[in-house]
């Protein structure tokens, strides 16, 4: 019997005016990327892999990590790319106006509800946690995933048995950038999965 740790991290804010940003490629200021490196190298974590999002505000701190820490295994994982929200992914919320409505009804029923041309819930749920599971059984060492905040969303729906249909997991269930979600596996006959903490602010300078 053995136990892993993974360190689920969201990344940093992104630049750019408030949008739903999902699949658009936006980029976490290169000061703050370094602020977050360095509060993650002064955690007395035994990570000896990363794994990342393809999108830049995730793998840019990923190069970053593995500059600095070459020993970690570095793999970008498509699967926990963020969900696609379709027309509106990268849109201020300032020049969304006869459309508003679209996003209050995604809010209230993401699931019944999809906006235009988005990645319906469903599909995004299925390649979170299909991904995850393939992580689990792959990963022998502590391990850091950079992702976002809707993929942690998915990873922690799966984990804990929920509803991923609940619109409260996006409007109730907050997951700050840059904080952590540890979620500890206990490798007996089968994975024992077990959620330490959710969402927990790392502190930069």
């Amino acid at each position: 019997m053995r136990t892993v740790n993974f360190y689920l991290l969201r990344h940093g804010k992104v630049e750019g005016a408030p949008a739903l940003y999902g699949h658009t490629d936006v980029l976490v200021d290169s000061d703050k990327q370094q602020a977050i490196c360095q509060a993650l190298l002064e955690l007395p974590l035994a990570i000896k892999k990363v794994v990342s999002s393809p999108l830049k505000r995730c793998s840019d701190l990923a190069n970053l990590l593995n500059q600095t820490q070459p020993q970690c295994q570095l793999v970008v994982d498509d699967a926990f790319k963020e969900i696609n929200f379709g027309r509106f992914d990268g849109v201020p919320f300032e020049d969304i106006d006869q459309d508003w409505s679209q996003l209050e009804q995604f809010w209230q029923n993401p699931a019944l509800s999809p906006l235009p041309e988005a990645e319906p819930l469903e599909d995004f749920y299925l390649r979170v946690s299909q991904g995850w599971q393939k992580l689990l059984n792959n990963s022998e060492h502590d391990t850091l995933l950079i992702c976002h905040g809707g993929t942690i969303r998915m990873i922690l729906a799966h984990t804990l048995g929920l509803d991923w249909t609940n619109a409260k997991l996006f409007s109730t269930l907050h997951i700050g950038n840059q904080s952590l979600t540890h979620i500890r596996i206990t490798v007996a006959d089968q994975l024992y999965p077990q959620v330490c903490s959710i969402g927990a602010p790392l502190t930069t300078s």
